[in-house]
């Protein structure tokens, strides 16, 4: 071996003009050039991996906590009981009234991967504490140039529903310590597998991004006794961004059919089979870097059991040095299913019952940026008129974000609120 390495070695050398017939080299002079020679194409090959692939990521620690806490409501046998009496209300189900440290903390790193002048690989590993940080692949696509203004993306993709999707999970990019919940608590789930073609043009000193859309979801849903997946078949839409100078606006529509095996709980009437879904968004921004103010509403129509339902807000900040204080108005409203409700099927009454929900809120925030890319928000969100005489004809949810139990009673408080305090990185 070591003599096949030192021929290969000197013919290398000699071809480099680095041996000549009346120069000898030793055996050892030789082992030295050639491991010089090794470390340079190894050091080129690394220097060109590198600059094929890059690699960021961003970081959020995040603490919530509200004040309400264990319903009392009307208890004793008969129609008045109350089988939640007692129990403690739930923030969006998943954070009760004690300090939490893992409703809004994640973690996410992304690799780009250059694999030629057209084509690169995108993925994004995201780990939520809300899910003990259980890592997943937010996104994983191939992204292919077809012209320098129309790019094919497939694998898994973030759902293009509204106007923040796209950074939803990156505390950093937005003035928030948790956006909005009207409007992007509406479709519980944030992933699709399928691929995208998106157009990039102008019109006069407008730039446009204009997308279309394919491809199919499963959600899990673990809210009842048993687990439900939710299946999303020929999830299709379009949706456009526009710029101009300091303002943008974003228009979006998409249709799905939905399909859900209910029968293992005894609710076969209330399965689903290829029921088909409308959701659509449209949404402003203002930023002057400023002044900022921003409007969006979205809405789910569904043709099932559950009920149609839109949420919107309100926003407006300014930009001071570091600092950014901002307030908020949003709103969310479920309109009543009447079709279900006259069906005289129980069951699916019932399950309507448990999805509708109405609130109003305030938020009054505090951004301040510690140092290029790190920042700490303070938020305060206060909910208000969370029911009305039309919801509880019907025995609905009037709790707002804080329970789908429709036995729980009603909030005592007249301002459940919702603290949050985060630390945004970028690196």
């Amino acid at each position: 071996m070591r003599n096949r390495r030192y021929w290969l070695g000197a013919l290398a050398l000699t071809a480099s003009g680095a041996v000549c017939a009346d120069q000898a080299l030793t055996m050892e002079e030789l082992d030295r050039r050639l491991a010089s020679l090794e470390e340079s194409s190894a050091s080129s090959a690394a220097s060109s991996v590198s600059d094929r692939i890059s690699i960021n990521g961003f970081i959020t620690y995040g603490v919530t906590r509200h004040n309400v806490h264990q319903n009392q409501g009307p208890g004793g046998p008969g129609p008045l009981a109350n089988p939640s009496a007692g129990e403690p209300f739930f923030y969006r189900e998943r954070t009760t009234d004690d300090i939490s440290h893992r409703e809004l903390s994640r973690v996410g790193v992304q690799i780009n991967a250059e694999i030629n002048e057209r084509t690169k690989a995108v993925m994004q590993i995201l780990a939520r504490g809300r899910d003990n940080y259980d890592a997943e692949a937010q996104w994983a696509y191939i992204d292919y140039a077809i012209t320098p203004s129309l790019h094919w993306r497939g694998g898994r993709l973030m759902l293009p529903n509204s106007m923040h999707s796209q950074y939803l999970n990156v505390g950093y990019a937005y003035h928030w310590a948790a956006l909005p919940s009207e409007v992007y608590d509406i479709v519980p789930f944030d992933t699709m597998d399928g691929m995208d073609l998106t157009w990039s043009f102008r019109t006069g000193n407008i730039s446009h991004d204009l997308s279309a859309f394919y491809g199919s979801l499963d959600v899990p849903d673990n809210t009842l006794p048993f687990t439900v997946v939710y299946e999303g078949r020929n999830y299709t839409g379009i949706n456009l961004r526009s710029r101009w100078n300091d303002f943008s606006t974003w228009l979006s529509y998409s249709h799905s059919e939905l399909s859900a095996d209910l029968s293992a709980g005894g609710l076969a009437s209330a399965s689903l089979d290829g029921v088909p879904i409308h959701g659509n968004s449209v949404g402003v921004q203002y930023d002057n870097g400023s002044l900022v103010f921003m409007a969006e509403r979205s809405s789910l129509v569904p043709h099932a059991w559950f009920p149609e339902r839109w949420g919107g807000y309100v926003t407006s900040g300014y930009r001071f040095g570091k600092w950014m204080p901002h307030v908020t108005w949003g709103a969310t409203n479920s309109h009543d299913n009447s079709a279900v409700f006259s069906s005289g099927n129980p069951v699916n009454a019932s399950l309507t019952q448990a999805n509708m929900v109405r609130s109003k809120s305030w938020t009054l925030g505090l951004r301040y940026d510690i140092a290029p890319g790190v920042d700490v928000k303070l938020e305060a969100q206060q909910f208000y008129d969370m029911s009305n005489d039309k919801l509880l004809e019907t025995g609905s949810n009037v709790n707002g974000m804080f329970t789908t139990s429709t036995s729980a009673g009603a909030i005592e408080r007249d301002d459940p609120t919702v603290y949050r305090i985060t630390v945004d990185a970028v690196f």
